[in-house]
């Protein structure tokens, strides 16, 4: 099934953003292509390059959609699919029930493969190239698998292992000690432990050999979780502050998170030295991703229904979306940005990829971006104040 996009329907947006010096200004334009305009119930964008993967819900099932930079083709029509698929490269991975129980499935850009055929539930899923990690809950616990694009091997001292990550062949996942949740670290040969403290690690994030994550530690007693990065040698504690500090993600040596600050959230930037608070508004700033210095979210204003997209280039901050309706739960990949919009209430896809030039300007920064006033995301914008005060 291939679906047209909006630029070939004569729908395309721009933005153009204005970053220059007196007499040139670099354009930034960003071209937004609408990637789905169906019926469906479109959910969960995930980027790598130009290639995007995201689940429509068909029938009465959600199915696996591919982008892979020029069309749009559904690959599987089962009703199986489990979790939202992941991305890198051309390659695709899902959770997917197999009429007993959920396993994982493989796509290399050619061919989908059933990497695991087994009596458990395999769950919470990370890929990097052609590895992937995830979860298997064997009724003993839970271990950590790994696939290299040949083998399948149980990671050594994995038991009770959770939220698995992958970055070439570096994993990681949190795990129970006998105390509490701690930190590991597999470098493709052995497991190493990296926290052994009295408090809980969890929700780690890594590239390259650096880590991130989440820790409830004792100087705030317990309530707030703070953020800590391992840089492949020490630990540092990024954050040490009264509210908690959600999920990081890491790129490289720049990590982003959300701070819950009581009245709305906020968008802190770590570059591997310092730490910038980038928004400082009265709104709610959440879901942020990153991509080298590149920075993503979706700024959500308390006084209407709609949301809008932010991206943050290392120096400046661009409102990539301004419209009627809700535009939420971005990913990046580079400069390329990926999100949900909602039309009616129809819920599709959409990329922003940007273009560069050089014309006569004056020093200026500015942003426009022309688009029809559709519906608004009253349903995904409650859905996120649920889940912002359950975490806070």
């Amino acid at each position: 099934m291939k679906l047209q996009s909006m630029a070939a329907a004569g729908a395309a947006l721009s933005l153009i953003g204005l970053l220059g010096t007196a007499g040139k200004a670099e354009a930034v334009t960003f071209t937004t292509t609408q990637l789905s305009n169906n019926s469906l119930f479109n959910q969960s964008p995930k980027i790598s390059g130009s290639n995007v993967v995201w689940a429509g819900f068909v029938g009465n099932s959600f199915e696996v959609f591919f982008y892979n930079g020029t069309t749009t083709t559904q690959l599987t029509n089962n009703g199986r699919l489990g979790n939202p698929p992941l991305i890198s490269g051309s390659n695709i991975v899902w959770q997917g029930f197999d009429g007993n129980d959920s396993e994982i499935f493989f796509y290399d850009g050619t061919t989908i493969t059933q990497l695991t055929n087994n009596d458990f539930t395999d769950q919470s899923l990370s890929i990097s190239g052609s590895n992937v990690v995830w979860q298997g809950l064997d009724g003993n616990g839970s271990e950590i698998f790994f696939y290299n694009g040949t083998t399948i091997t149980q990671l050594p001292n994995s038991r009770f292992g959770n939220s698995p990550d992958v970055s070439g062949s570096n994993v990681v996942w949190s795990g129970f000690d006998g105390n509490d949740l701690e930190i590991f670290f597999y470098d493709g040969t052995t497991t190493s432990q990296l926290t052994n403290n009295s408090f809980n690690d969890f929700d780690p994030r890594i590239s390259g050999s650096n880590v991130v994550w989440q820790g409830y530690n004792d100087e705030n007693n317990g309530n707030n979780s703070e953020i800590f990065f391992y840089n492949g040698t020490t630990i540092s504690q990024l954050t040490n502050n009264n509210f908690p500090d959600s999920p990081a993600q890491i790129s490289g040596s720049n990590v982003v998170w959300q701070g819950n600050q009581g009245n709305d959230s906020e968008i802190f930037f770590y570059n591997g030295t310092t730490v910038t608070q980038l928004t400082n508004n009265d709104f709610y700033d959440l879901f942020p991703a990153i991509s080298g210095s590149n920075v993503v979210w979706e700024g959500s204003n308390d006084t209407n229904d709609n949301s809008e997209i932010f991206f943050y280039d290392g120096t400046t901050i661009t409102n990539l979306t301004n419209s009627s309706f809700f535009e939420g739960f971005p990913q990046i990949s580079s400069s390329n940005v990926v999100w949900t919009g909602t039309i009616g209430n129809r819920f599709e896809i959409f990329l922003a990829t940007p273009t560069t030039a050089t014309v006569p300007e004056p020093t200026s920064t500015f942003g426009l971006l022309a688009f029809g006033a559709f519906g608004a995301g009253s349903m995904l914008k409650r859905k996120q104040k649920e889940q912002l005060n359950s975490a806070s």
